[in-house]
């Protein structure tokens, strides 16, 4: 029996599924999900943070369009209009597509970071931390630092029994990331807030550290 890799949600059962190519790559959901009766296009558009469609490499908010998603929701006309624009299905979620048409998830749109004119999936750098040896978690959000300009601040939990200090980890993230996405401060904690449904409390940390709090 062989797993194969894809995405989807209640909204839109027709999302991504593993390519011939996707198989290959760490991390792709495959591309957008065609019916095997050809009878509609599942089509995808990824849309950047300022607008206007993103070109292959970029991250954006994936955004689908077919004639079997959800119509609305019951009673809710105000999370209807601003869930589907213009008949697109905006998921909420960041993804991109690589030169081949192979599509990747980056975390959730709205938490996207945006610095130097530049957008920023916190998951990116939160992978490239979580590769250093001693660390166990790590959390990545953005704090305003300015008119349209976030800064990047990494909260970690280390491994029992291993260390690290901020100089080490951002020398670790310097060899992963490009230097627009380097944290510019990296906190370390014993462990990550969470929410009722076990997810990292992300606003939580964005309150917690932002305008150069938790020094």
């Amino acid at each position: 029996m062989r797993i194969l890799t894809g995405y989807g949600m209640s909204e839109n059962p027709f999302g991504c599924a593993e390519s011939a190519t996707s198989r290959m790559k760490a991390g792709s959901i495959g591309r957008p999900r065609q019916p095997a009766s050809g009878a509609f296009e599942n089509e995808l558009r990824i849309v950047r943070l300022e607008g206007g469609d993103a070109g292959p490499g970029e991250v954006g908010e994936l955004c689908f369009r077919n004639p079997v998603m959800t119509a609305g929701y019951w009673n809710a006309p105000d999370v209807t209009a601003a869930t589907i624009k213009d008949g697109w299905l905006r998921t909420g979620d960041a993804g991109f597509r690589d030169d081949e048409g192979d599509v990747f998830l980056k975390g959730r749109f709205k938490e996207m970071i945006r610095r130097r004119g530049e957008n920023i999936a916190p998951a990116e750098v939160e992978d490239a931390l979580l590769a250093h040896p001693s660390v166990q978690q790590a959390a990545v959000v953005g704090v305003p630092a300015g008119l349209l300009e976030d800064e990047v601040v990494a909260v970690v939990v280390l491994r029992a029994g291993l260390e690290a200090d901020e100089a080490a980890l951002k020398a670790w993230a310097a060899t992963r990331l490009a230097a627009y996405k380097l944290p510019s401060r990296i906190h370390f904690r014993d462990s990550l807030p969470t929410t009722a449904t076990h997810r990292v409390a992300k606003d939580r940390l964005r309150q917690e550290y932002g305008h150069g709090n938790g020094d």
